[in-house]
């Protein structure tokens, strides 16, 4: 390995190889930890993690694609089921309060959407989503704190959700579920 690095690093002197080849090993080792954890940075809203069981994820699946099609109550029953069978899944919640709101049922968006962030408070999504919910209810001082407590957790998402606001259109720069 130290030949390799000998010869990949022009032949230096053994004692400076020996230091540029530990340089080379740390980057090429947290590049590996980056990479590794692409997956931790994916859609919070779609992607549920490994810590949901096999049946609450298939019923979350499905209200996804029912979601993709704006069937909107067939995806509330599909996720109606993933948080029957894994009542602290928190996307699911989340994603139920979407598809309530779609359908104009705020008052049980606004529950879905509380049970989420009752379970995990710093959920960007859940408050985006609460704030539009609250918009569309016209209750701008709703919306409004929670785009502050989005501001500190998501200033992109924050960004889109003060345009919404301004416009007074709960869709407008929305993620979809």
């Amino acid at each position: 390995m130290l030949q390799l690095g000998a010869t990949l690093l022009g032949g230096q002197e053994p004692g400076k190889e020996r230091e540029a080849m530990r340089r080379v090993l740390v980057v090429l080792w947290l590049a590996g930890m980056v990479l590794s954890g692409v997956a931790a940075w994916a859609d919070p809203a779609t992607d549920p993690g490994t810590a949901v069981d096999g049946e609450a994820r298939r019923y979350f699946e499905q209200g996804l694609e029912y979601s993709r099609r704006n069937q909107w109550e067939l995806a509330i029953q599909a996720y109606r089921r993933a948080v029957q069978a894994e009542p602290r899944f928190v996307e699911a919640w989340t994603n139920l309060g979407y598809a309530y709101r779609k359908i104009k049922d705020y008052a049980r968006s606004v529950e879905a959407y509380q049970r989420a962030l009752s379970l995990r408070p710093d959920y960007a999504q859940a408050h985006d989503y609460l704030a539009r919910t609250y918009l569309a209810m016209g209750n701008r001082e709703g919306a409004m704190r929670h785009y502050e407590i989005l501001r500190r957790l998501d200033p992109r998402m924050a960004e889109r959700l003060l345009h919404a606001i301004q416009a007074n259109d709960p869709d407008l720069d929305s993620s979809p579920y």
